[in-house]
C-alpha cells in the first residue's frame, strides 16, 4: 500500500510532515490510494521466478518480460522465465544453471548466461533461447562464466568471463561459435561492459587494491588500452556520455570515477559515504551511483561535483539508477524493509516509496508505461508508471550502458490531490489522471476533522480519514475539510453587556437585557441556500421560526431574572445550535 505526501500550494509530493490546520495555503494531507501514488501501481507480481537473492534486470519485448533466477548466493531456480506481462504468468521456463546474469534479447532470440562464482567453474555457458517458445538454440560453455551482462552488435554478442584468468569474448549470435577472446590475465570480472564505437570495454581486478581497465576492437579483439585503476571494481558497469568521457564505479575504495574514452586517463574521482555495488547511470549531464550505504547520488558528469544525495535505505545493492520520465527508479536491499523507490532525477527528493516487504537487490527496467522488477522475496513485480512508448531491450540499458529512455515514459499517470486552505476549511480537489478508473483512494489527516462535499452535504464526522469509493479517469472531486463543523451557528446579539430598549449601552460580564431586544443568529455553511429554517427557543420553549437571512426574533415577553436563549439552525438533515444565559429586566 503506497503512501505519498501531497504539499497543495506545489502539487508535488514532499518528505515533510503534514501540518495542522492553519490559515495558510501550506497544507499537507496524507493520500493513501491502495497502491497508486503519483506514478506507480502495482499491476501484478508473478511468485516463483525469483530467489532469495536476485540480481537479475529484467528485460522485455512484445508483452513478454524475461528474468532469470540463481542459486548461486542460495535458493533459486537456475532458470530463465518468461513472464506474460498482461497477467503475471509464466509462459515458459528453461533450465540454465546458477548465474546472475540479465538476459538480453535481439530480435527473436533472448541470450543468458550462467556463472557459479567460481565453484564450478567447468559447468558454465553462454545459452541462446526462442524467446516465444523457449526452444534452446544453442549453448557455449564459457569457463568462469559471464559476468554481470552482455552486449551484441549486428553479428556478435560480447561479454567479460566472471571468474579465474578472465577473458573477453565475441561469440558469433547465429550458433555460438567463438570469433575471438581476449585473456586479460586477471582473476575476476564481475561487472558489466560497454560497447560503444566498435570498441568493447571490461574492467577487472586480481585483488582489493588492483585493477584494470582494457578497450578492445570489437572486430579483431586487438587491444587499444589498457589502464590501472585505483581499486577493484564489483558488480559496477562502464557509461558513456557521448562526450569523450567514460564512467566507473570502483567498489573496493568506494569511489566514483570518470576517464578520458580515448586513452583511459583519469579525469575526476568522487568519494562516496560506501562501496558502490550498483550500476551508474548518464543522463543530461549528469551521472548517477549509488551506494551500500544507501545513498543515491548526481554528479555533474564534466567535473564529478556533487548535485544531491538522497538516503533511500540502509543498503543500496545492485539495484541501480534507471531513468525516465524526470525520475530515478531504485530499490534498496533492507530485509523486510525492503521497497521500491522513485526520485526526482534533478533534485533528489523522494516522490514515493513502494514497500514490498523484502530485499530489492536487481535494478529496475522501464519499458511501454511499466517498470519491471525482481525481489529476494522470489517475486517480480511489474508496475504501471505512465503511458509511453521505448525498447529497452538490453538488460535495461542501451548499448552505452546509460540505463535511460527518453520515450520510456512520455507522461506522468497519477492519483493527486490540491489543496488551498480559507478560514479554517480546506478545500481539496482529488484528481485522477490514469486511463482507467481508480478505487478506494483515502485521505489521512493527522487529526479527526470534518468531511464535507463541494456544496456542503456532510460525508463524515470526526474522523483523520475519508475514502473515495471510486474515481474515473480523467475524473475529480472536491472535497471541503474542517476541523469544526462547518454547518455552525453562532448568536451574535445579545452578547455581554448591558442593553436598554435594544442597544448595547455597556460591556458587562454577562447578558443583561432592560425591555425588548432583537435576538441574531448567523451561520457557517458553505451554501446558504441550503439553509432551511431557524428556530429560537426562550427556556427550550419554541417561540418563533425565520427562514430568511438576517435570521432574527424580536423577544419583547416582559420578565424578571435569568433565561436560556437558544437558537437552532437547520439544513436538510443537518443541524446546529447555539445558547447562553441572559438576564431579562421588563
Amino acid at each position: 500500500m503506497g503512501t505519498v505526501c501531497v504539499r497543495s500550494s506545489s502539487l508535488q509530493k514532499t518528505q515533510h510532515s503534514p501540518m495542522i490546520f492553519d490559515n495558510t495555503s501550506e497544507v499537507f494531507i496524507n493520500v493513501n490510494t491502495s497502491g497508486v501514488a503519483y506514478g506507480h501501481e502495482l499491476l501484478w507480481k508473478a511468485n516463483t521466478t525469483g530467489t532469495n537473492y536476485e540480481e537479475s534486470a529484467v528485460t522485455y519485448a512484445g508483452g513478454i518480460a524475461y528474468i532469470g533466477s540463481c542459486a548461486t548466493h542460495g535458493a533459486g531456480h537456475d532458470k530463465i522465465f518468461a513472464v506474460n506481462t498482461t497477467s503475471g504468468e509464466i509462459i515458459w521456463s528453461k533450465f540454465t544453471g546458477p548465474g546472475y546474469v540479465g538476459p538480453i534479447i535481439d530480435g527473436d532470440v533472448v541470450y543468458i548466461g550462467s556463472c557459479t562464482h567460481g565453484y564450478d567453474p567447468g559447468n558454465e555457458y553462454m545459452y541462446a533461447f526462442d524467446r516465444f517458445t523457449g526452444e534452446q538454440l544453442w549453448k557455449t560453455p564459457i569457463y568462469g562464466g559471464i559476468a554481470e551482462s552482455i552486449q551484441y552488435d549486428g553479428q556478435k554478442i560480447y561479454f567479460c568471463s566472471g571468474f579465474y584468468e578472465t577473458k573477453m569474448y565475441a561469440l558469433n549470435k547465429v550458433d555460438g561459435s567463438i570469433n575471438w577472446i581476449y585473456p586479460t590475465g586477471f582473476e575476476v570480472c564481475p561487472n558489466k561492459p560497454m560497447l560503444k564505437d566498435n570498441s568493447v570495454f571490461g574492467a577487472f581486478w586480481d585483488n582489493y587494491n588492483v585493477g584494470k581497465m582494457y578497450r578492445i576492437n570489437a572486430t579483431t579483439g586487438h587491444e587499444l588500452w589498457n589502464v590501472s585503476l585505483s581499486a577493484g571494481p564489483w558488480d559496477n558497469s562502464i557509461t558513456a556520455d557521448g562526450q569523450g568521457r567514460i564512467f566507473l564505479a570502483i567498489y573496493y575504495d568506494n569511489t566514483m570515477n570518470a576517464y578520458n574514452e580515448n586513452d583511459g586517463h583519469l579525469l575526476w574521482t568522487y568519494h562516496l559515504h560506501g562501496g558502490p555495488l550498483s550500476f551508474n547511470a548518464y543522463h543530461n549531464e549528469r551521472v548517477f551511483i549509488s551506494d551500500t550505504q544507501g545513498y543515491v547520488y548526481a554528479l555533474t558528469a564534466s567535473t564529478g561535483q556533487l548535485l544531491w544525495e538522497t538516503k533511500v535505505g540502509s543498503i543500496c545493492d545492485i539495484s541501480s539508477p534507471t531513468l525516465s520520465g524526470g525520475l530515478l527508479f531504485i530499490g534498496t536491499r533492507d530485509g523486510p524493509n525492503g521497497a521500491f523507490y522513485a526520485l526526482n532525477e534533478s533534485t533528489g527528493l523522494i516522490l514515493w516509496q513502494y514497500p514490498i516487504g523484502a530485499s530489492v537487490t536487481a535494478p529496475p527496467s522501464i519499458v511501454n508505461g511499466m517498470m519491471f522488477c525482481g525481489s529476494d522475496g522470489w517475486n517480480m513485480y511489474a508496475f504501471d508508471v505512465g503511458s509511453g512508448g521505448g525498447d529497452w531491450l538490453l538488460h535495461r540499458y542501451d548499448s552505452w550502458n546509460t540505463a535511460y529512455s527518453p520515450v520510456g515514459l512520455t507522461h506522468w499517470e497519477y492519483v493527486q490531490t490540491a489543496c488551498t486552505s480559507r478560514q479554517g476549511t480546506i478545500s481539496c480537489v482529488i484528481t485522477n489522471t490514469y486511463d482507467h478508473l481508480v478505487s478506494a483512494i483515502t485521505l489521512h489527516l493527522p487529526f479527526p476533522a470534518y468531511w464535507y462535499t463541494e456544496t456542503g452535504e456532510p460525508l463524515k464526522e470526526n474522523s483523520d480519514n475519508y475514502t473515495l469509493d471510486s474515481l474515473s479517469s480523467g475524473g475529480d472531486q472536491t472535497l471541503l475539510i474542517s476541523q469544526e463543523p462547518i454547518f455552525q451557528v453562532t448568536i451574535i446579539r445579545p452578547e455581554n453587556g448591558i442593553y436598554v430598549r435594544n442597544a448595547k449601552i455597556l460591556p458587562f460580564f454577562t447578558s443583561l437585557v432592560f425591555g425588548a431586544i432583537d435576538i441574531e443568529a448567523t451561520i457557517q455553511q458553505v451554501n446558504t441556500s441550503q439553509v432551511d429554517r431557524f428556530e429560537f427557543y426562550i427556556d427550550n420553549e419554541l417561540k418563533a421560526i425565520d427562514t430568511e437571512p438576517p435570521y432574527s426574533w424580536q423577544w419583547n415577553i416582559r420578565s424578571f431574572g435569568a433565561h436560556l436563549v437558544k437558537v437552532v439552525g437547520y439544513s436538510h438533515e443537518d443541524s446546529a445550535a447555539d445558547e447562553l444565559k441572559a438576564w431579562k429586566i421588563l
